[in-house]
């Protein structure tokens, strides 16, 4: 039985009562639901603090950093506004040494063999997998969707890794045909480089993975900057990388100040691709401030699902339809 209809049934005697003890009953009934949701945000923050995969510091390098100036911002349940955590908010020093982490960690991880990679990535996926219910509650606590939703999204979000675990072994070049006898022709593929991923906050395992994923594959380096308003589920996955044995430096998160660190993954000649998922106007604004150091720019923008119901509909198909 829900909270709220064992709330309920214990007002139903006083349903007669004047009008002044129902509105009372009603505020204990509300203060009431509002302490235990409260209490179970902090009994699943504890869980995921037994588990290692609360993680509130950034990480540069493989070390868990505050912010150099020591500000921070808190993290939200969205469903009751309780303050999960508070996190560093970090800027530009912070982000110029996750970069720098990232390409001095870019020569050793480019140059493992694409099994090495593999494995690397093989295991990160077994670990997510291990912990897809800790991670579908934590992206339940800060972003808000539904728990089967959370965990679907941890199984999709994994589901990223284990395929390109598997494609890490199969970056063919290719061979062209010579215009001279004496001459040999192909084509061989090569890591860009440093990459600076920045995710939204609706899916914050998944698009994640998505991007990070096929640039470990390739041997690039990574700089994760999550939406402030769902950092955590971000520092879990990263807490688990490092667990995989994907070494210091490989990956990287810095979350704050959106603007600084987005400018200085932009000014940076040591980042040669940025990857975002957002808004189309921040879309414009990364790809011009891109070709600056002439970076290769992945883009998904202005995303929206549309569903449209006529008069004649079944409601009942449309709701089950839109929901699922």
């Amino acid at each position: 039985m829900s909270l709220a209809r064992m709330a309920l049934r214990s007002c139903r005697p006083l349903l007669r009562s004047p009008q002044p003890q129902m509105a009372s009953m009603h505020l204990f009934s509300r203060q009431y639901l509002d302490g235990q949701i409260s209490m179970e945000t902090q009994s699943l923050t504890a869980r995921l603090s037994g588990a290692g995969l609360l993680r509130t510091q950034g990480l540069i390098g493989g070390k868990w950093t505050e912010a150099y100036d020591g500000k921070t911002i808190e993290v939200y349940n969205p469903a009751t506004g309780d303050v999960i955590a508070n996190v560093p908010c970090m800027g530009r020093r912070e982000t110029d040494d996750a970069i720098s982490s990232a390409y001095g960690a870019f020569n050793s991880w480019s140059k493992l063999t694409a099994t090495e990679r593999s494995k690397c990535l093989r295991k990160w996926y077994d670990l997510l997998m291990a912990h897809k219910e800790e991670l579908g509650q934590l992206i339940t606590l800060e972003q808000g969707k539904p728990l089967k939703e959370a965990m679907g999204e941890v199984v999709y979000g994994a589901n990223f890794i284990e395929f390109y675990a598997e494609e890490a072994k199969r970056i063919y070049g290719d061979i062209i045909p010579p215009t001279l006898a004496d001459r040999r022709l192909f084509v061989l593929k090569q890591p860009v480089g440093v990459v600076g991923a920045i995710t939204p906050w609706n899916f914050p395992l998944a698009m994640i993975t998505r991007k990070v994923g096929p640039a470990l594959a390739c041997g690039c380096t990574v700089v994760i900057k999550p939406s402030e308003l769902t950092p955590l589920t971000a520092l879990a996955a990263a807490e688990l990388s490092l667990q995989a044995g994907i070494p210091p430096g490989a990956v990287n998160v810095v979350m704050g100040n959106a603007s600084d660190i987005g400018d200085t993954l932009l000014a940076s000649p040591q980042v040669r691709k940025i990857t975002f998922t957002g808004s189309t106007a921040v879309g414009k604004k990364l790809m011009a401030g891109a070709a600056g150091t002439v970076k290769k720019v992945s883009l998904e923008l202005g995303g929206n699902a549309p569903c449209i119901v006529f008069d004649d509909a079944d409601l009942d198909v449309a709701v089950k339809g839109a929901v699922s």
